[in-house]
């Protein structure tokens, strides 16, 4: 295992970009704990929270739980798309707070087929969709609108000004193991 600073890395893409699969690795590598903005939004769904109020619920929740972890001297990795300006600016606030570096790698595709070809092979929790016209369970079946909906995403995924890493979400896991590891360990970036 490679020394590297206690980091905060932000995990970020579409769902079935391949974000749990990287954030696992990282995690597994590097000693670091994941925190799973899907676990949190199923186990909050479970306890009665309408779907529509599940996120607003969850990343409270994700935030405190980072803080914790940081706090006990982990390094976290935090699996969840960014679609808002203010889940950056949070990451990077709780680095700042904690003294840990902060780190953002964004899984980006265009690729729809594949993506629908790995929400179709995982088995999804309670908060997450199952195909790219499947929406999450709670939500109900077909989402004509999905495609449109993925095609949105990308596009309004937020990310840093600088000092980031993005990787196409195609590629073998290995390669892009190897490219998350260089920027972690040495400070590399893609843009």
């Amino acid at each position: 295992m490679s020394e590297v600073r206690r980091f905060l890395l932000q995990m970020s893409g579409v769902p079935g970009s391949g974000k749990s699969t990287i954030a696992r690795h990282v995690g597994s590598r590097y000693g670091a704990i994941v925190v799973d903005l899907d676990v949190i939004r199923s186990a909050v769904l479970d306890g009665g929270v309408p779907a529509e109020d599940s996120g607003r619920a969850a990343y409270p929740v994700m935030y405190a739980l980072t803080r914790s972890l940081l706090d006990q001297g982990f390094s976290v990795v935090i699996d969840s798309p960014c679609q808002y300006d203010e889940i950056i600016a949070t990451g990077r606030e709780i680095a700042h707070e904690r003294g840990v570096a902060y780190k953002y790698v964004e899984c980006r595709t265009d690729d729809l087929t594949a993506i629908d070809n790995r929400l179709g092979a995982r088995v999804p929790m309670r908060s997450q969709r199952r195909g790219v016209s499947v929406l999450p369970v709670d939500l109900g079946g077909a989402d004509a609108t999905g495609e449109q909906a993925f095609r949105g995403w990308l596009h309004a995924t937020k990310r840093p000004v600088e000092g980031y890493l993005q990787v196409e979400a195609t590629e073998s896991m290995d390669l892009i193991l190897k490219e998350v590891g260089a920027y972690l360990e040495l400070g590399q970036v893609a843009r």
